[in-house]
């Protein structure tokens, strides 16, 4: 048997606006990466002790154009303490 589509709009997938974003080939991010990892490692995969190894990890990526510039309370991540090498971005 066919199936047949008669009749019905043809599905046309759209990106999502947030949460997809270009690999990083280059390996711009890759330590803080790392750390991140190491970190949900040692802590079982509780993602709320690694928050700031997630806001280096974010922030390394919005300075290497990697994902667009956000604010960090739109992240959730605005109570986090500031890491030595992190800047807010524009």
């Amino acid at each position: 048997m066919s199936s047949s589509t008669f009749g019905q709009k043809r599905f046309q997938p759209s990106p999502p606006e947030k949460g997809s974003f270009p690999l990083d080939h280059e390996g711009q991010c890759k330590k803080s990466a790392y750390r991140y990892m190491f970190c949900l490692s040692v802590n079982n995969g509780d993602n709320s002790k690694c928050r700031q190894q997630t806001k280096e990890y974010l922030d390394c990526r919005m300075q290497n154009d990697l994902m667009a510039k956000e604010e960090w309370t739109k992240l959730g991540l605005a109570d986090t303490e500031k890491s030595k090498n992190s800047s807010k971005p524009e």
